[in-house]
């Protein structure tokens, strides 16, 4: 609870169709105490917002109030009225879509108590706690299950025993169930079964199936007794059977005769000279269709009633046994994934004992992280190799394992083989293997993590002494410019005009990079509104008609068929146009065309294309386009395309260049469409 940030906490499971509290814990008292408490009684009512549980439990979605009073939803609840909470947390169990219980957390102390993070490492636990609970549930429900079938099993033996003339058939059947049985599982059993059940009823056939489809519509067969031996499984359709019939009521029935003449169609019960067939649905403790058990034999059936109580009893022990493998197959598949998970991933994970810390398994992610083999790490403690870089941090993680039972995402170092040390995450758990306390830990390593931010902190300040000296060299400059203007009234002569111009030009030319540096070296921070495009580049194109890179020159636009909007900003959107528009126009000679297309295409996409002709754009160059001070242009700073580049990208969008000799220049901006 603490690692959620939780103070107090519930666990609610559901009890004939009402919620009532199954546990509850308190973080500053160290209590645990475990009851069944109904939200119909007074003390229940008390105990937490039940309109915040109804409310997941209806809808299966988290709610997470870190300001309980300002949420208009539940704030006129009782127990929020009385009590006054700050933060509330209360979260479905969810296992395979449904729900498994609900868990409940409070913090009396503090608001925004329960932070995205802390949710996040919540989802998992509860994800672990519900497979759990249901685990527990099955488990809990087999047994009942089986203890049900038992007394089921009791009843029908104490009804046949005060029947005196079957009471030795009877007593022979049971004693065929649990001698052909009791020793075996699995195949072994069915196997057992089906020929005790051929033997008690005395007849020919007998077999066990299973449902293929969940329809059904065809089932297989996984044990089958004929005369005096098994048969091969096999496999069939059940439309036009009599196991269609059993399969379809869910129960038992019998013919005792005349079988054939009953379904005509089925080819099997002529090929195998059946006249009487008997079969019972088999069912899981939740009502669920498992499969079907029949017995056929080419005599008619003597005792239907015997015979439908011998097919409930077999059933019983059938439904049992299904069910422990379905129980025993799900819980192999659980532990195949765990260790597929614990197997491939990327970060450390280790299993050690909780007594001495010694390492029972260690992934592969682990061996190349610290550098040793699995030989060198199995049956040694970190403590021994020296994995700890401070033992410190590891005295602190014993202590929050001691007070929590968990560690998670705690920042320390550990040591490779070689000696040298590195920055981890680590998070631990205490799990039980095998009725021993062990520790599961998860290390990650960030050491290019870390890296990354000193690369960003580096070029942070990069950015800002970029943005300095643009601002220490733009005052002397336009200082230099005023006294450059000032020299036009002075009558000077045509060799010092000359100089006088050129410089300017310059000057000019200078500032402008200045301008291209600062706005490159700045965040973008974009004022997003609605724009509809087609009107918007009709609108931009009619003003770069005037400029000299646009003089004689043909600016085509083909809109999109339809409106199309994009959140964007306005001006930064006009600068990328003008940019790209104005390097098409300067790439073709006079009388050529530029042209602007609008386009959407799939995913909720737009695009924004400028094309033209002339002459290629080398392929070595391509990828340098957008880099900052690569140009082409005799005059360009090479700042421009790396501008619209970082503009495009600050709208979620993407930049594009492709040039080839046949089909001219295209520049695509990609731009995620608004509805």
């Amino acid at each position: 609870m603490e690692s959620a940030g939780a103070q107090r906490g519930c666990l609610l499971l559901e009890r004939n169709g009402v919620l009532q509290i199954e546990a509850e814990s308190n973080v500053e008292s160290k209590t645990l105490s475990v009851s069944h408490v109904s939200m119909t009684s007074e003390f229940g009512r008390d105990r937490l917002a039940w309109a915040i549980v109804h409310y997941v439990a209806r809808t299966q979605e988290n709610v997470v109030l870190n300001h309980v009073t300002q949420d208009d939803r539940f704030n006129q609840d009782a127990y929020i009225l009385k009590h006054q909470p700050k933060a509330i947390l209360c979260a479905p169990l969810l296992h395979q879509g449904k729900r498994s219980g609900i868990l409940y957390l409070e913090n009396n102390l503090t608001f925004n108590a329960f932070t995205p993070e802390r949710f996040k490492v919540l989802q998992v636990l509860s994800t672990q706690a519900a497979i759990s609970i249901d685990n527990a549930r099955l488990y809990s429900e087999l047994e009942l299950r089986v203890q049900e079938r038992t007394a089921a099993l009791t009843q029908t033996n104490e009804r046949l025993q005060a029947e005196i003339l079957e009471r030795q058939r009877s007593e022979q059947t049971l004693q065929m169930i649990v001698e052909g049985t009791a020793s075996v599982i699995g195949v072994d059993f069915f196997r057992s079964l089906v020929r005790s059940l051929a033997q008690a009823l005395n007849v020919r056939y007998a077999f066990i199936s299973e449902c293929v489809d969940a329809a059904p519509t065809r089932v297989r067969s996984f044990a089958f007794w004929e005369g005096d031996e098994f048969g091969d499984a096999f496999e069939y359709d059940l439309p036009g059977t009599p196991c269609e019939r059993i399969i379809n009521s869910k129960g038992c029935q019998c013919f005792p005769d005349q079988i054939q003449s009953l379904f005509p169609e089925d080819q099997d019960l002529k090929d195998m000279q059946v006249q009487s067939y008997a079969g019972i649905a088999l069912l899981d403790s939740s009502g669920n269709l498992l499969g079907h058990l029949a017995v056929l034999d080419d005599q008619p059936l003597e005792n239907e009633s015997r015979t439908h109580a011998v097919l409930e009893i077999f059933a019983a022990r059938a439904t049992a046994e299904m069910e422990r493998k379905q129980a025993e197959e799900a819980l192999r598949v659980s532990e195949t994934k765990f260790s597929t998970a614990f197997r491939s991933s990327p970060d450390a994970m280790t299993i050690s004992t909780l007594k001495d810390g010694c390492y029972i398994e260690v992934n592969h992610s682990c061996l190349g992280m610290l550098g040793y083999s699995h030989e060198e790490m199995i049956g040694h403690s970190a403590l021994e190799l020296g994995v700890w870089a401070t033992l410190e941090d590891r005295n602190t993680i014993q202590q929050r394992l001691q007070a929590h039972g968990s560690v998670t995402n705690l920042e320390t170092k550990l040591r490779r083989k070689s000696g040298a040390s590195f920055p981890v995450l680590f998070s631990a758990e205490v799990i039980l293997l095998e009725d021993e306390p062990c520790l599961l830990a998860v290390t990650a390593d960030i050491t290019m993590l870390k890296q990354a931010e000193k690369a960003l902190e580096r070029l942070a300040e990069i950015g800002e002494l970029a943005a300095m000296i643009v601002h220490e060299v733009r005052n002397p400059l336009t200082t230099i410019s005023m006294g450059l203007n000032a020299f036009k009234k002075l009558q000077l002569s045509e060799r010092f005009q000359e100089y006088l111009s050129l410089s300017l030009d310059e000057a000019d030319r200078l500032q402008r990079l200045l301008d291209q540096i600062l706005l490159y070296a700045r965040p973008q921070t974009l004022q997003r509104s609605h724009l509809e495009l087609n009107s918007f580049i009709a609108s931009s194109l009619s003003t770069l008609k005037t400029p000299s890179a646009a003089l004689g020159k043909h600016l085509k636009l083909i809109a999109a068929t339809a409106p199309v909007t994009v959140l964007a900003d306005r001006d930064k959107l006009k600068q990328v146009l003008i940019n790209l528009v104005t390097n098409a126009c300067e790439a073709v000679a006079v009388g050529e065309t530029i042209t602007v297309r609008v386009q959407a295409i799939e995913h909720d996409q737009i695009f924004i294309q400028i094309h033209n002709g002339g002459v290629p754009i080398p392929v070595e160059f391509l990828p340098n386009l957008t880099k900052p001070f690569f140009t082409t242009k005799a005059s360009g700073t090479g700042l421009g395309l790396a501008i619209v580049k970082r503009i495009v990208e600050a709208h979620d969008g993407e930049l594009r260049i492709e040039s080839l000799a046949a089909t001219g220049t295209t520049v695509s901006v990609q731009l995620p469409l608004t509805h």
